[in-house]
């Protein structure tokens, strides 16, 4: 009879430690969905800052080319009074 009672007793502590062990896991899935939340958190915020990055880029990019233009306007215009054709009024 005390054969039975050893069993049921070894195999309920086998079942705590099972048990113990999953808690462990489930602490650990815990924490790994709370860093993935701020990471994702994190990639969104750095998406924002990527297309505003770019906005200013594009914008730079458009004054950039119409500094170009009028510089290239500027030398053709020094080049025509040097070479004679615009006349002096």
């Amino acid at each position: 009879m005390t054969n039975p009672q050893i069993t049921i007793d070894r195999l309920s502590q086998i079942l705590e430690q099972i048990n113990q062990k999953l808690d462990k896991f489930e602490g650990r899935f815990d924490k790994l969905d709370e860093r993935l939340n701020k990471l994702e958190v994190g990639q969104a915020r750095l998406e924002e800052k990527v297309d505003g990055l770019s906005k200013r880029v594009d914008s730079v990019d458009f004054i950039n080319r119409g500094v170009f233009v009028a510089l290239i306007i500027a030398i053709l215009g020094g080049f025509a009074k040097i070479f004679g054709f615009i006349g002096n009024p």
